[in-house]
Parts: structure tokens; sequence; C-alpha cells
């Protein structure tokens, strides 16, 4: 099994945020494949796309994933805050844990104003 440090993000039109979790796979994804990743309370519903694969020269090898349901690149996955909220919650339930915390989804309020 090899240890790898993988990167998932999720946002709302008004919030974000990246997620961090080491996982053991038994072999490394490649870009364009999809990952599951499973909740006791949520499931595993959702299927992520990997997108970057970067070894470190230290050993990590880090694994980053497309934005959730980033349907015609609209910028977010969730219409509602609170859906947010529930699937944030369990995935911090899960020992993923988000470095920067939540913050503000200014790409999505930049796109609107242009």
């Amino acid at each position: 099994m090899i240890e790898m440090e993988i990167s998932i993000w999720m946002a709302t039109k008004e919030r974000w945020v990246h997620l961090v979790k080491k996982i053991f796979l038994p072999v490394v994804p490649r870009v364009g494949e999809f990952m599951k990743f499973h909740s006791k309370q949520m499931g595993d519903y959702f299927s992520w796309e990997v997108s970057e694969i970067t070894y470190r020269e230290s050993g990590v090898i880090e694994v980053w994933t497309e934005l959730l349901d980033n349907v015609d690149d609209r910028l977010y996955s969730f219409e509602e805050e609170s859906e947010f909220d529930e699937y944030y919650n369990a995935y911090l339930s899960e020992g993923w844990t988000s470095p920067k915390g939540i913050r503000e989804n200014t790409q999505y309020k930049t796109r609107q104003n242009a």
C-alpha cells in the first residue's frame, strides 16, 4: 500500500474549502481517473476526478482532484449552503482537515461581476 496526500475541493456560490487527508491506496491513480471516499454519514456518492499527481522529493505523493461537481465550469459544487455544511462536517468527522478553513468564493463572484 502506498500512502498519498489527497486534496479535494468543494464550493458554493459563497464559500469554498480545500480538504486534505493521508490515505493508503494499492496504486497511484492517473490523471483523469475518478476516486470515491467513504463517509459513514454521507456514503460514497461523489466521484472526484484526479487532476494532478505530484511526486515530492521527500517521497510524498500528492493527489489533487477537480472541484466537486463543477458542471460546465460553474465554479461551485452545491446550490445550498446547508448541503455544503453537511458534507464539510461529514468529511471532517472522517479525518479530513481543512488547513486554510472555509474561504469566500471570490472566483465565482468575480465571474458574475465581469
